[in-house]
C-alpha cells in the first residue's frame, strides 16, 4: 500500500475511528512522516469544513 492511502487511513482512524483496529494502529503510522499525516489531516479537516458549510448554506437557502 502506498504511504497516502495509508495516511488517509490513519487520519481517518484517528478522527472517526475508521481504518481498523485499534491494536493495529502503531502498523498503520510506521513509516509514514509526522509531515504527510499533519497534511492529510489538514486537508480532510478542510473539506468537512467545507462540507458543513455548503450543507448549511444550502439548507438555510430561501
Amino acid at each position: 500500500m502506498t504511504v497516502l492511502p495509508r495516511s488517509v487511513r490513519a487520519v481517518l482512524w484517528s478522527f472517526i475511528g475508521l481504518g481498523g483496529r485499534r491494536a493495529d494502529a502503531q502498523a498503520r503510522t510506521e513509516n509514514i512522516s509526522i509531515l504527510t499525516l499533519v497534511s492529510v489531516a489538514l486537508v480532510l479537516v478542510l473539506l468537512l469544513v467545507g462540507g458543513l458549510i455548503a450543507v448549511a448554506r444550502f439548507a438555510a437557502a430561501p
